[in-house]
């Protein structure tokens, strides 16, 4: 096979697109429901490590590493574009995007913005694409003073 067919392209889009609102959700057994049993979440440990460096094996360490998200305020992720392609397997892709953190600071909150990409590994499964390996790599970090928060308005920041 030398292209996908469209419905795949959008089920894969699809995919990319459930993990980033899972993501943002704190919702991690959506996230660890989204890889194949085995899968593997590759992560980066910055500032030291930008490209991939500890592996998550299987569903319940993928759900597991989903706690790192546990000290920002909140983060929206999002996918800016993505490449997909079929493999003898399944399929491959690299998918684009940011990540930002809102982090709490003593001079107020923070965004952390990591500019990255996912290097995917897709297997079809009885119920649709599922990610068999997912490796994150952080391009560069930018970090920004936030003026204000949603939290700000409602009376409910910290």
């Amino acid at each position: 096979m030398t292209s996908l067919a469209a419905a795949d392209l959008t089920a894969l889009r699809a995919l990319s697109e459930t993990y980033a609102a899972a993501a943002d959700d704190r919702d991690a057994a959506t996230v660890g429901a989204l890889f194949v049993p085995d899968g593997v979440l590759v992560v980066p440990e910055p500032p030291a490590h930008l490209a991939p460096h500890v592996s998550h094996v299987g569903r319940p360490a993928v759900v597991a590493a989903l706690g790192a998200l546990a000290d920002t305020l909140a983060t929206t992720h999002v996918v800016a574009g993505a490449r997909y392609l079929p493999t003898s397997t399944g399929a491959r892709g690299r998918v684009r995007g940011t990540a930002h953190h809102l982090l709490p600071g003593r001079e107020g909150p923070a965004d952390l913005v990591w500019f990255l990409h996912y290097d995917d590994e897709y297997e079809r499964t009885d119920e649709g694409w599922a990610f068999a390996r997912r490796a994150v790599t952080i391009n560069w970090i930018e970090r920004h003073r936030v003026s204000v928060t949603r939290a700000d308005e409602e009376g409910t920041g910290r």
